[in-house]
Protein backbone atom coordinates (compact mmCIF):
# COMPACT_ATOMS: atom_id res chain seq x y z
CA UNK A 1 0.00 0.00 0.00
CA UNK A 2 1.62 3.14 -1.17
CA UNK A 3 0.79 5.61 1.93
CA UNK A 4 -0.79 5.32 5.06
CA UNK A 5 -3.02 8.76 5.62
CA UNK A 6 -5.66 9.01 7.24
CA UNK A 7 -7.77 8.90 4.03
CA UNK A 8 -6.36 5.70 3.19
CA UNK A 9 -7.19 3.94 6.55
CA UNK A 10 -10.40 2.68 5.44
CA UNK A 11 -8.98 0.66 2.55
CA UNK A 12 -5.81 -0.74 4.96
CA UNK A 13 -8.48 -2.25 7.26
CA UNK A 14 -10.52 -3.24 4.42
CA UNK A 15 -7.48 -5.23 2.91
CA UNK A 16 -6.58 -7.11 6.13
CA UNK A 17 -10.22 -7.71 6.68
CA UNK A 18 -9.53 -9.93 3.63
CA UNK A 19 -6.93 -12.01 5.02
CA UNK A 20 -4.01 -9.98 3.48
CA UNK A 21 -0.78 -8.93 4.63
CA UNK A 22 -0.66 -5.29 4.57
CA UNK A 23 2.59 -3.42 4.33
CA UNK A 24 2.41 -0.17 4.10
CA UNK A 25 5.19 2.58 3.03
CA UNK A 26 5.85 6.27 2.34
CA UNK A 27 8.25 9.04 3.92
CA UNK A 28 6.00 9.69 6.36
CA UNK A 29 6.29 7.28 10.01
CA UNK A 30 3.70 9.48 11.69
CA UNK A 31 1.35 8.63 8.99
CA UNK A 32 -1.61 6.71 10.78
CA UNK A 33 -1.89 3.98 8.51
CA UNK A 34 1.61 2.74 9.73
CA UNK A 35 -0.18 2.15 12.85
CA UNK A 36 -2.76 -0.31 11.91
CA UNK A 37 -0.52 -2.01 8.68
CA UNK A 38 1.31 -5.68 9.46
CA UNK A 39 4.67 -4.29 8.25
CA UNK A 40 5.62 -0.41 7.56
CA UNK A 41 9.07 0.90 4.96
CA UNK A 42 10.20 4.71 5.43
CA UNK A 43 10.19 4.73 1.15
CA UNK A 44 8.89 7.56 -1.27
CA UNK A 45 6.12 6.68 -3.04
CA UNK A 46 7.44 8.87 -6.03
CA UNK A 47 10.71 7.19 -5.79
CA UNK A 48 9.90 4.47 -8.31
CA UNK A 49 13.05 2.85 -8.72
CA UNK A 50 13.32 2.18 -4.57
CA UNK A 51 9.82 1.14 -4.17
CA UNK A 52 10.61 -1.50 -7.09
CA UNK A 53 13.45 -2.52 -4.85
CA UNK A 54 11.43 -2.92 -2.15
CA UNK A 55 8.95 -4.69 -3.42
CA UNK A 56 10.83 -7.07 -5.29
CA UNK A 57 12.40 -8.04 -1.34
CA UNK A 58 9.19 -8.30 -0.24
CA UNK A 59 7.78 -10.46 -2.54
CA UNK A 60 4.62 -8.83 -2.93
CA UNK A 61 1.53 -9.55 -4.37
CA UNK A 62 -0.45 -6.76 -5.26
CA UNK A 63 0.27 -2.79 -4.89
CA UNK A 64 -1.76 0.23 -4.52
CA UNK A 65 -2.25 3.43 -4.79
CA UNK A 66 -5.25 4.03 -2.84
CA UNK A 67 -6.61 7.68 -3.35
CA UNK A 68 -3.02 8.93 -4.30
CA UNK A 69 -2.10 10.49 -7.76
CA UNK A 70 1.34 10.89 -7.05
CA UNK A 71 1.50 7.25 -6.15
CA UNK A 72 -0.45 6.46 -8.90
CA UNK A 73 2.46 6.12 -11.67
CA UNK A 74 5.14 4.11 -9.25
CA UNK A 75 2.15 1.27 -8.70
CA UNK A 76 1.82 0.90 -12.50
CA UNK A 77 5.56 1.30 -12.75
CA UNK A 78 6.20 -1.68 -10.43
CA UNK A 79 3.28 -3.84 -11.52
CA UNK A 80 4.80 -3.98 -14.94
CA UNK A 81 7.66 -4.57 -13.87
CA UNK A 82 7.07 -7.32 -11.75
CA UNK A 83 4.53 -9.00 -13.75
CA UNK A 84 1.79 -8.36 -10.55
CA UNK A 85 -2.01 -7.09 -11.28
CA UNK A 86 -2.37 -3.69 -12.76
CA UNK A 87 -1.93 -1.70 -15.75
CA UNK A 88 0.58 -1.09 -18.70
CA UNK A 89 2.83 1.55 -17.12
CA UNK A 90 3.01 4.17 -20.40
CA UNK A 91 -0.59 3.97 -20.70
CA UNK A 92 -1.11 5.14 -17.18
CA UNK A 93 1.11 7.63 -17.83
CA UNK A 94 -0.77 8.66 -20.64
CA UNK A 95 -3.78 9.33 -18.48
CA UNK A 96 -1.81 11.28 -15.78
CA UNK A 97 0.16 13.61 -17.94
CA UNK A 98 -2.63 16.10 -18.19
CA UNK A 99 -0.31 17.20 -21.64
CA UNK A 100 -0.66 13.14 -23.06
CA UNK A 101 -4.68 13.10 -21.73
CA UNK A 102 -5.65 15.56 -23.72
CA UNK A 103 -3.69 14.79 -26.84
CA UNK A 104 -5.41 11.17 -25.76
CA UNK A 105 -8.59 12.70 -26.36
CA UNK A 106 -7.79 14.47 -29.40
CA UNK A 107 -7.02 11.47 -31.17
CA UNK A 108 -10.16 9.38 -30.55
CA UNK A 109 -11.81 12.81 -31.22
CA UNK A 110 -14.07 13.37 -27.80
CA UNK A 111 -14.80 17.12 -26.94
CA UNK A 112 -11.90 18.93 -24.75
CA UNK A 113 -10.12 22.19 -24.50
CA UNK A 114 -7.61 23.17 -26.76
CA UNK A 115 -4.73 23.40 -25.31
CA UNK A 116 -0.47 23.52 -25.13
CA UNK A 117 2.47 23.89 -23.31
CA UNK A 118 3.97 26.71 -22.27
CA UNK A 119 7.53 28.38 -20.88
CA UNK A 120 7.07 32.31 -20.81
CA UNK A 121 4.67 34.78 -20.40
CA UNK A 122 4.77 35.27 -24.34
CA UNK A 123 3.91 32.02 -25.18
CA UNK A 124 0.48 32.37 -22.66
CA UNK A 125 -0.66 36.08 -23.79
CA UNK A 126 0.22 34.47 -27.69
CA UNK A 127 -2.72 31.74 -26.96
CA UNK A 128 -4.61 33.41 -24.59
CA UNK A 129 -5.96 35.85 -27.67
CA UNK A 130 -7.29 32.93 -29.37
CA UNK A 131 -8.87 31.41 -26.38
CA UNK A 132 -12.56 33.47 -26.01
CA UNK A 133 -12.79 32.49 -22.24
CA UNK A 134 -9.69 32.83 -21.34
CA UNK A 135 -7.26 29.81 -19.96
CA UNK A 136 -6.23 27.59 -16.79
CA UNK A 137 -2.73 27.12 -16.45
CA UNK A 138 -1.75 24.32 -14.27
CA UNK A 139 1.10 21.78 -13.94
CA UNK A 140 1.48 18.81 -16.49
CA UNK A 141 1.71 16.53 -13.69
CA UNK A 142 -0.10 18.21 -10.95
CA UNK A 143 -2.53 16.78 -8.54
CA UNK A 144 -4.84 18.25 -5.43
CA UNK A 145 -5.03 21.43 -7.67
CA UNK A 146 -1.56 22.68 -6.84
CA UNK A 147 0.02 25.15 -8.93
CA UNK A 148 -3.28 25.65 -11.17
CA UNK A 149 -4.31 29.87 -12.11
CA UNK A 150 -6.59 31.02 -13.98
CA UNK A 151 -6.42 33.61 -16.61
CA UNK A 152 -9.00 36.01 -17.77
CA UNK A 153 -8.77 38.11 -21.02
CA UNK A 154 -10.78 40.98 -19.42
CA UNK A 155 -8.60 40.96 -16.12
CA UNK A 156 -5.39 42.99 -16.66
CA UNK A 157 -4.08 42.09 -14.21
CA UNK A 158 -3.60 38.02 -14.82
CA UNK A 159 -2.35 39.36 -18.28
CA UNK A 160 0.45 40.60 -16.59
CA UNK A 161 4.00 39.68 -17.64
CA UNK A 162 5.08 39.82 -14.36
CA UNK A 163 2.33 38.23 -12.79
CA UNK A 164 2.58 35.22 -15.16
CA UNK A 165 6.34 35.45 -14.97
CA UNK A 166 5.69 34.39 -10.92
CA UNK A 167 2.61 31.55 -11.77
CA UNK A 168 4.99 30.04 -14.16
CA UNK A 169 7.76 29.92 -11.40
CA UNK A 170 5.23 28.80 -8.94
CA UNK A 171 3.34 25.93 -10.97
CA UNK A 172 7.25 24.70 -11.90
CA UNK A 173 7.35 24.24 -8.54
CA UNK A 174 4.69 21.82 -7.99
CA UNK A 175 5.80 19.87 -11.25
CA UNK A 176 8.44 16.92 -10.93
CA UNK A 177 8.15 16.92 -15.15
CA UNK A 178 8.71 20.51 -15.29
CA UNK A 179 6.34 21.06 -17.25
CA UNK A 180 3.42 23.51 -17.59
CA UNK A 181 -0.02 23.35 -19.61
CA UNK A 182 -2.60 25.85 -20.45
CA UNK A 183 -5.79 25.03 -21.64
CA UNK A 184 -9.39 26.70 -22.83
CA UNK A 185 -11.31 27.52 -20.07
CA UNK A 186 -14.51 25.75 -20.98
CA UNK A 187 -17.59 27.44 -19.10
CA UNK A 188 -19.86 25.36 -17.19
CA UNK A 189 -23.75 24.44 -17.02
CA UNK A 190 -24.10 23.49 -13.40
CA UNK A 191 -21.62 21.58 -10.98
CA UNK A 192 -18.45 19.88 -12.38
CA UNK A 193 -18.73 15.91 -11.17
CA UNK A 194 -16.44 13.99 -10.11
CA UNK A 195 -16.53 10.08 -9.55
CA UNK A 196 -15.29 6.49 -9.72
CA UNK A 197 -15.33 3.81 -12.09
CA UNK A 198 -14.58 -0.02 -11.98
CA UNK A 199 -12.92 -1.32 -14.40
CA UNK A 200 -12.39 -5.40 -15.23
CA UNK A 201 -11.09 -6.89 -18.25
CA UNK A 202 -11.08 -3.66 -19.62
CA UNK A 203 -15.14 -2.80 -19.51
CA UNK A 204 -16.65 0.00 -16.79
CA UNK A 205 -18.41 -2.38 -14.49
CA UNK A 206 -19.77 0.57 -12.54
CA UNK A 207 -19.48 4.25 -12.05
CA UNK A 208 -21.00 6.67 -9.60
CA UNK A 209 -20.73 10.65 -10.00
CA UNK A 210 -21.53 13.34 -7.66
CA UNK A 211 -21.69 16.81 -7.99
CA UNK A 212 -18.31 19.09 -6.78
CA UNK A 213 -18.34 21.94 -4.41
CA UNK A 214 -15.53 24.45 -4.09
CA UNK A 215 -13.72 26.85 -2.29
CA UNK A 216 -16.13 29.46 -3.16
CA UNK A 217 -14.76 31.97 -0.08
CA UNK A 218 -11.12 31.46 -1.55
CA UNK A 219 -9.75 31.23 -5.02
CA UNK A 220 -12.97 28.98 -6.38
CA UNK A 221 -10.63 26.14 -7.58
CA UNK A 222 -9.76 23.81 -5.01
CA UNK A 223 -12.62 21.24 -4.59
CA UNK A 224 -14.14 21.26 -0.35
CA UNK A 225 -16.52 18.87 -0.87
CA UNK A 226 -18.68 16.12 -3.16
CA UNK A 227 -22.40 15.35 -2.83
CA UNK A 228 -24.20 11.77 -4.00
CA UNK A 229 -25.81 11.92 -6.02
CA UNK A 230 -25.11 13.84 -8.69
CA UNK A 231 -27.51 16.97 -9.93
CA UNK A 232 -27.02 15.57 -13.89
CA UNK A 233 -29.65 13.30 -15.48
CA UNK A 234 -29.09 9.35 -16.46
CA UNK A 235 -28.94 10.11 -20.03
CA UNK A 236 -25.94 12.60 -19.49
CA UNK A 237 -24.60 10.14 -16.68
CA UNK A 238 -24.68 7.64 -19.84
CA UNK A 239 -22.67 9.69 -22.12
CA UNK A 240 -19.66 10.13 -19.62
CA UNK A 241 -19.78 6.38 -19.47
CA UNK A 242 -19.28 6.10 -23.13
CA UNK A 243 -16.42 8.38 -23.23
CA UNK A 244 -14.61 7.16 -20.81
CA UNK A 245 -15.12 3.72 -21.94
CA UNK A 246 -13.43 4.72 -25.45
CA UNK A 247 -10.62 6.44 -23.31
CA UNK A 248 -10.06 3.50 -21.52
CA UNK A 249 -10.26 0.84 -24.48
CA UNK A 250 -8.03 3.30 -26.68
CA UNK A 251 -5.37 2.82 -23.88
CA UNK A 252 -5.76 -0.36 -22.93
CA UNK A 253 -6.75 -0.16 -19.13
CA UNK A 254 -7.87 -3.10 -18.10
CA UNK A 255 -8.85 -3.28 -14.40
CA UNK A 256 -9.13 -0.81 -11.32
CA UNK A 257 -11.44 1.67 -10.17
CA UNK A 258 -10.19 4.80 -11.40
CA UNK A 259 -11.56 8.69 -10.54
CA UNK A 260 -13.14 11.26 -13.13
CA UNK A 261 -13.73 14.86 -13.18
CA UNK A 262 -16.21 15.91 -15.70
CA UNK A 263 -18.27 18.54 -16.90
CA UNK A 264 -21.26 20.32 -19.24
CA UNK A 265 -20.23 22.47 -21.89
CA UNK A 266 -22.80 25.06 -23.54
CA UNK A 267 -23.95 22.25 -25.84
CA UNK A 268 -24.96 20.12 -23.33
CA UNK A 269 -21.91 17.65 -24.19
CA UNK A 270 -19.81 15.60 -21.38
CA UNK A 271 -15.95 17.05 -20.92
CA UNK A 272 -14.00 14.29 -19.07
CA UNK A 273 -11.35 17.11 -17.40
CA UNK A 274 -9.17 14.80 -15.32
CA UNK A 275 -8.57 10.95 -14.74
CA UNK A 276 -7.08 9.67 -11.91
CA UNK A 277 -5.36 6.17 -12.33
CA UNK A 278 -6.18 5.00 -8.50
CA UNK A 279 -9.51 5.32 -6.22
CA UNK A 280 -10.84 9.09 -5.10
CA UNK A 281 -9.69 10.77 -2.38
CA UNK A 282 -11.35 12.06 1.00
CA UNK A 283 -12.62 8.85 1.51
CA UNK A 284 -14.60 9.01 -1.57
CA UNK A 285 -15.74 5.52 -2.05
CA UNK A 286 -17.24 5.73 1.54
CA UNK A 287 -19.70 7.86 0.96
CA UNK A 288 -19.90 5.99 -2.05
CA UNK A 289 -20.35 2.54 -0.12
CA UNK A 290 -23.08 4.51 1.88
CA UNK A 291 -24.84 5.69 -0.82
CA UNK A 292 -25.23 2.57 -3.49
CA UNK A 293 -24.44 -0.11 -1.49
CA UNK A 294 -21.27 -0.94 -3.80
CA UNK A 295 -17.31 -1.45 -1.68
CA UNK A 296 -15.82 -0.29 -4.43
CA UNK A 297 -12.78 -0.11 -1.86
CA UNK A 298 -12.94 -3.86 -1.14
CA UNK A 299 -13.29 -4.39 -5.05
CA UNK A 300 -10.04 -2.59 -5.81
CA UNK A 301 -8.07 -4.40 -3.34
CA UNK A 302 -9.34 -7.73 -4.55
CA UNK A 303 -8.06 -6.57 -7.93
CA UNK A 304 -4.48 -5.66 -6.75
CA UNK A 305 -4.02 -9.44 -5.96
CA UNK A 306 -5.37 -10.96 -9.31
CA UNK A 307 -9.19 -11.68 -7.75
CA UNK A 308 -11.73 -11.03 -10.38
CA UNK A 309 -14.72 -9.18 -9.76
CA UNK A 310 -18.51 -8.08 -10.28
CA UNK A 311 -20.93 -5.81 -9.55
CA UNK A 312 -24.74 -6.05 -9.37
CA UNK A 313 -26.00 -2.75 -8.72
CA UNK A 314 -30.15 -1.64 -9.42
CA UNK A 315 -29.37 1.81 -9.43
CA UNK A 316 -31.24 1.97 -5.81
CA UNK A 317 -30.19 4.83 -3.35
CA UNK A 318 -29.85 4.51 -0.16
CA UNK A 319 -29.48 8.30 0.86
CA UNK A 320 -28.04 11.62 0.08
CA UNK A 321 -23.81 11.77 1.36
CA UNK A 322 -21.13 14.04 1.19
CA UNK A 323 -17.91 14.57 2.21
CA UNK A 324 -16.40 17.89 3.56
CA UNK A 325 -12.57 18.88 4.03
CA UNK A 326 -12.08 21.21 7.13
CA UNK A 327 -9.89 24.32 6.09
CA UNK A 328 -8.98 27.58 7.45
CA UNK A 329 -9.90 31.02 5.20
CA UNK A 330 -6.34 32.24 6.55
CA UNK A 331 -3.00 30.99 7.31
CA UNK A 332 -1.96 31.53 10.99
CA UNK A 333 -2.85 29.47 14.88
CA UNK A 334 -5.70 27.48 14.71
CA UNK A 335 -7.93 27.77 17.60
CA UNK A 336 -10.74 25.70 17.43
CA UNK A 337 -12.99 24.31 15.23
CA UNK A 338 -16.69 24.01 15.34
CA UNK A 339 -20.15 23.08 13.53
CA UNK A 340 -23.14 24.23 13.80
CA UNK A 341 -26.17 23.02 15.51
CA UNK A 342 -27.50 22.32 11.83
CA UNK A 343 -24.54 20.27 10.58
CA UNK A 344 -23.95 18.23 13.90
CA UNK A 345 -25.94 15.59 13.85
CA UNK A 346 -25.33 15.26 10.18
CA UNK A 347 -22.02 14.23 10.63
CA UNK A 348 -21.32 10.78 10.62
CA UNK A 349 -17.55 10.70 10.66
CA UNK A 350 -15.13 13.12 11.79
CA UNK A 351 -11.30 13.35 11.52
CA UNK A 352 -8.32 16.31 12.58
CA UNK A 353 -5.03 16.60 11.03
CA UNK A 354 -4.49 19.76 13.24
CA UNK A 355 -5.28 20.72 16.93
CA UNK A 356 -5.73 23.81 18.41
CA UNK A 357 -2.17 25.78 19.00
CA UNK A 358 -1.20 24.25 15.24
CA UNK A 359 -0.02 26.16 12.38
CA UNK A 360 -2.66 26.09 9.40
CA UNK A 361 -2.54 27.76 5.53
CA UNK A 362 -5.20 28.97 3.79
CA UNK A 363 -6.98 26.55 1.73
CA UNK A 364 -5.33 27.37 -1.52
CA UNK A 365 -4.76 23.54 -2.52
CA UNK A 366 -5.70 20.14 -1.02
CA UNK A 367 -2.19 19.79 0.86
CA UNK A 368 -3.75 22.16 3.60
CA UNK A 369 -7.09 20.57 4.63
CA UNK A 370 -7.57 20.45 8.39
CA UNK A 371 -9.43 17.50 8.62
CA UNK A 372 -12.58 15.40 6.89
CA UNK A 373 -16.05 15.44 7.85
CA UNK A 374 -18.59 12.56 6.26
CA UNK A 375 -22.03 13.94 6.31
CA UNK A 376 -25.57 11.99 5.83
CA UNK A 377 -28.57 14.17 4.57
CA UNK A 378 -32.31 13.86 4.85
CA UNK A 379 -32.71 15.13 1.27
CA UNK A 380 -30.96 16.49 -1.64
CA UNK A 381 -32.79 20.07 -1.22
CA UNK A 382 -30.78 20.26 2.56
CA UNK A 383 -27.77 18.83 1.37
CA UNK A 384 -27.18 21.52 -1.17
CA UNK A 385 -28.23 23.77 1.02
CA UNK A 386 -25.73 23.23 3.86
CA UNK A 387 -23.29 22.27 1.37
CA UNK A 388 -23.83 25.67 -0.62
CA UNK A 389 -23.42 27.19 2.62
CA UNK A 390 -20.97 25.54 4.76
CA UNK A 391 -19.36 28.45 6.37
CA UNK A 392 -21.94 29.19 7.89
CA UNK A 393 -22.20 25.85 9.79
CA UNK A 394 -18.42 24.94 9.47
CA UNK A 395 -16.78 27.39 11.98
CA UNK A 396 -12.76 27.22 12.14
CA UNK A 397 -10.96 29.97 14.28
CA UNK A 398 -7.89 30.95 13.40
CA UNK A 399 -5.67 33.89 14.52
CA UNK A 400 -3.55 35.50 11.57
Amino acid sequence: MLGGADIQLTAIKTAKELGYYVITCDYLPDNPGHKISHEYHNVSTTNREAVLELAMQLKIDGISAYASDPAALTAAFVSEKMGIPGNPFNNVLRLSDKFEFRSVQKEINIPHPRFATVTSPDDVLKIIAELPHGGIIKPVDTSGSKGIYTIHRDRKETLDRKFLAAIIEEGLQYSRMKRLILEEYIPRKGNLMSGDFLIENGKILFHCFGDVHFNTALSGLTPRAISLPASKPADFLEKVKNQLQQLISHLEIKTGVFNADVIEDDLGNPVVIDIGARNGGNMFNDIIFYHSGVNLIELSMRQCVGESVSVQYNGEIKGYFAHNVIHSLQTGTLQSIEFSETIEPLIIYRSFNKKSGDQVHRFDNSSFRIGLILLHFKSFEQMHEILGNIYEHMLVKVAP
